[in-house]
């Protein structure tokens, strides 16, 4: 069982089942040769509470010493660990010394017969320089052997390996067709040259694009992925699960690990760690100690287990964004990669939440280019709409904006539409509390990089609204004051058409407007239409919750499926008691709904049943099995006829 439990974007924490444990993604596995226990299972489990491991079956296969006692009792006992064992089937091996002879499906069996939780199936290898048609060779190979392997998995979960080299047409392929068939695990393979060599710009197309054809109910491993620099970029793009080989590699050679790269120790004049191995200790005790290339491997795997939870920290507060651009700028190769992620944004924006609850923090130039900057101009392209002919913008200011220019405004003609030219675009007075606009922190003076983006697109739009546009200034004044008056209607109006859609302020709004505001602050809480509460507005975010009137209302307005989440009849009346959609029991949904969005769940007649928040996308919902699709905050009643 695979279940999502928390998102930021692409990066999830799920909960993954096997037979011996459950892993918690985005999880790292140490990689455990059983000819060289440097560090043992055992004292990972008590250090790092790890909980789970892979080791190679190859390794045991070919080992007389280690096959029969893996056969008779079972690789968790040969290893010594009780938790999840994912095992290799020898790909790398096979590709890198080319005498093995191995049979693929005897190595599944085998994996299958000493009891591995997660086997792999045997890959096809493709280097990064193979040619197209060799790696459509290989890639054909690979998918015959991975459908011939499901069959003879039996209860163990078996990993079908994405391959085609750096193309991006062989990976789509291969990512469309592995999940066809009955995988359990997808990790995406031949990775590993580019990763020694640096070619980070390479391996985000190559993730990226598996990624989009991937099944996304299933875990996603990124084979040979063990150095904690690239795991925050590797999770941002939807990545669950890594191993770890450098831990003990590295330490052989003197070296440790750090989150911003790579150091030897001899070279070191100070230990920067505070991890138990370093405090206290200087570089030239750690050198002459007896037990040296041991601690050196248990230094790399407090720093790799450490990031791992800063990780799942930052998803947790959305804020892995800002992590992951702190984290790039530690290598300019790294950087080369994130840059890259920009070829991806509409894939990404598709599942990038409706707001967060910390604000939006501009840290380098790159934050400019994230998915939610580019979902608030699109939306302003398509869904803004205002009567008026004349436009006024006056420069970024504090926030919200409307307070900071109140006295200006007054001084304006009524029939202006007033803007400001903020960072995201331009942002018009009624939108001045919506997220990210309110709820961003950014530079006094941002980059040139920045300033050049917002001006291109300031240009766009205003060139594109027509009638006539003015920047502030002084001579501007009336001379004495007009009178605009309070704009919650405007804002109730603008709000509703950027989160439901263009057009849907006519019908939630059609009626007599009231509004209950906030004694402390002045910001609207509710809108009551005719009587009847129809939306909350959420002070955190200035987005809306949906009330049954507004809700049926909008049910109203729109055909199927947009806004819709569509159940099964049965659960659909579980709904209406209040009880959560579950993502087995979706039958389709409104494909441009994100996580965090209101939505309509009603039934396969198109009956309202109940209003709550998306927590998947609408690909999500028809793939995953287990776990919440929609948060239901209220059922609805079947009115009578």
């Amino acid at each position: 069982m695979f279940e999502l439990k928390h998102r930021d974007g692409l990066a999830r924490i799920c909960r993954l089942e096997t037979a011996h444990g459950t892993l918690e993604t985005p999880v790292l596995l140490p990689v455990i040769n059983p000819n060289q226990l440097l560090i043992s299972p055992r004292e990972m489990k008590e250090t790092f509470k790890i909980e789970g491991l892979i080791t190679n079956s190859y390794i045991i296969f070919k080992n007389d010493h280690l096959r029969e006692p893996a056969l008779e009792k079972g690789v968790h006992e040969l290893i010594g660990f009780e938790g999840t064992i994912m095992t290799d089937s020898g790909t790398f091996q096979s590709h890198v010394y080319g005498d093995i002879e191995l049979d693929p499906i005897e190595i599944v069996k085998f994996q299958r017969d000493i009891g591995s939780d997660i086997g792999t199936i045997l890959d096809v290898f493709s280097e990064p320089d193979d040619s197209h048609s060799k790696v459509k060779s290989d890639l054909e190979e690979t998918l015959k052997r991975a459908k011939a392997s499901v069959e003879h998995k039996g209860d163990m979960l078996l990993a079908g390996t994405v391959q085609g080299g750096i193309f991006e047409d062989l990976r789509a392929e291969s990512a469309s067709r592995i999940s066809e068939l009955a995988c359990d695990v997808v990790p995406i393979g031949g990775v590993v040259p580019l990763m020694e060599s640096q070619r980070y710009a390479d391996l985000v197309n190559v993730v990226m694009t598996s990624k989009q054809n991937l099944d996304p109910s299933k875990p996603v491993h990124l084979f040979g992925c063990g150095h904690p620099m690239m795991f925050s970029l590797a999770a941002l793009m939807g990545c669950d699960i890594f191993d770890s080989s450098a831990y003990a590699k590295f330490a052989k050679n003197g070296r440790m690990l750090f989150v911003d790269g790579t150091r030897f120790l001899a070279e070191m004049k100070k230990l920067p760690c505070e991890c138990p191995v370093c405090y206290g200790r200087t570089p030239d005790e750690l050198t002459a100690h007896p037990e040296k290339e041991n601690l050196l491997a248990m230094h790399n795997l407090h720093v790799s287990f450490a990031e791992i939870k800063r990780i799942k920290q930052a998803i947790h507060e959305g804020r892995l964004w800002e992590m992951v651009e702190q984290r790039c700028r530690g290598h300019p190769k790294l950087l080369d990669g994130l840059k890259q992620l920009r070829k991806y944004k509409d894939f990404m924006e598709k599942h990038e939440p409706l707001s967060r609850e910390l604000a939006f923090l501009h840290t380098s130039p790159d934050s400019y280019h994230r998915p939610v900057v580019a979902r608030y101009q699109k939306r302003l392209a398509e869904r803004f709409e205002t009567s008026k002919t004349a436009h006024i913008v006056f420069p970024e200011s504090h926030k919200p904006y409307h307070r900071h220019y109140k006295d200006k405004m007054s001084q304006l003609p009524e029939n202006a539409q007033f803007w400001v030219d903020s960072y995201f675009g331009p942002a018009p007075m009624e939108l001045d509390e919506m997220y990210p606009i309110a709820q961003s922190v950014i530079p006094e003076h941002p980059d040139a990089e920045t300033i050049d983006a917002i001006s291109a697109f300031s240009k766009s739009f205003f060139d594109s609204l027509g009638g006539d546009v003015k920047h502030y200034s002084d001579d501007m004044k009336t001379g004495k004051p007009a009178h605009h008056g309070d704009i919650a209607p405007e804002r109730v109006r603008a709000v509703a058409d950027m989160q439901f859609g263009k057009g849907a302020s006519a019908f939630l709004f059609n009626g007599n407007l009231e509004f209950i505001k906030s004694k402390k602050t002045g910001k609207i809480r509710n809108v009551i239409v005719d009587g009847e509460h129809v939306l909350s507005m959420r002070a955190s975010t200035g987005f809306f919750t949906l009330k049954p009137s507004g809700a049926e209302r909008l049910h109203a307005a729109f055909p199927t499926p947009k806004l819709r989440v569509i159940t099964q009849n049965e659960p659909a009346e579980f709904n209406r008691e209040g009880k959560n959609v579950f993502a087995k029991f979706v039958l389709d949904a409104d494909p441009e709904i994100v996580p965090g969005d209101e939505v309509l769940i009603v039934n396969e007649s198109d009956e309202l049943a109940a209003i709550g928040r998306a927590l998947l996308t609408r690909d999500e919902m028809l793939a995953f099995k287990t776990g919440i699709a929609v948060k239901v905050r209220e059922g609805i009643q079947a009115r009578p006829e």
